[in-house]
């Protein structure tokens, strides 16, 4: 009906509102004072949804799937023997694709479906804290958006750290995620919270 949009806008924040983590990883590459950290995420959420309308409709379901990306660039500011600090920014990627499926009721069934992606830009720090000569913390954050993507986003994560090699340590943690975007009649807002493993290797 004509009123197919704006009921489908309004679904988005029930959508996220159950959202759940399908993979989270981390993977970095260092050499000297340079970092570059890579992350990704994997959701995909299927749900019934409320049907407006008198039985035009018998029932409704909505899938989102969305991919996220991560590049940052990170330079060592200051190091000694406790650890570490880094600065730096990079970009992060969206990319969400909805589907909604209304079932026959007095009307015919009917599939819509669409698809949002950006970009934001973020800038990053990061703390690295040796706990002895195989072990270390990490905690890491960035803030982004400032309208050029979504309007704000923020991340930030917490792992133990575990040299297994030399040059290649794996991590294990925890990772909080924001996002806020309104573009036309998109409006996502999303927080998330889930483990994440990483891996380290040094050049």
């Amino acid at each position: 009906g004509p009123h197919g949009g704006e009921s489908f806008s309004a679904d988005f924040g029930d959508i996220f509102g159950t959202m759940k983590l399908s993979f989270m990883g981390l993977a970095e590459a260092r050499r000297g004072k340079f970092s570059l950290l890579t992350d990704i995420m994997y959701l995909n959420l299927q749900q019934g949804v409320p049907v407006p309308g008198l039985g035009a409709y018998s029932g409704g379901s909505a899938r989102t799937q969305s991919v996220e990306v991560s590049a940052i660039g990170l330079y060592t500011v200051t190091e000694g023997s406790a650890g570490r600090v880094e600065l730096g920014g990079g970009i992060r990627g969206w990319w969400f694709d909805t589907e909604l499926k209304l079932d026959p009721g007095a009307l015919p069934g009917k599939t819509q479906s669409t698809s949002t992606s950006w970009v934001d830009p973020v800038i990053a720090a990061r703390g690295v804290m040796r706990l002895n000569d195989r072990l270390s913390l990490t905690a890491y954050g960035d803030v982004g958006g400032f309208g050029v993507g979504s309007e704000f986003t923020w991340q930030t994560f917490a792992t133990l750290d575990y040299k297994v090699a030399e040059n290649a340590t794996v991590s294990a943690g925890f990772r909080w995620i924001h996002i806020d975007y309104q573009k036309g009649r998109t409006d996502i807002s999303l927080d998330m919270a889930g483990p994440i493993i990483g891996a380290s290797i040094r050049f």
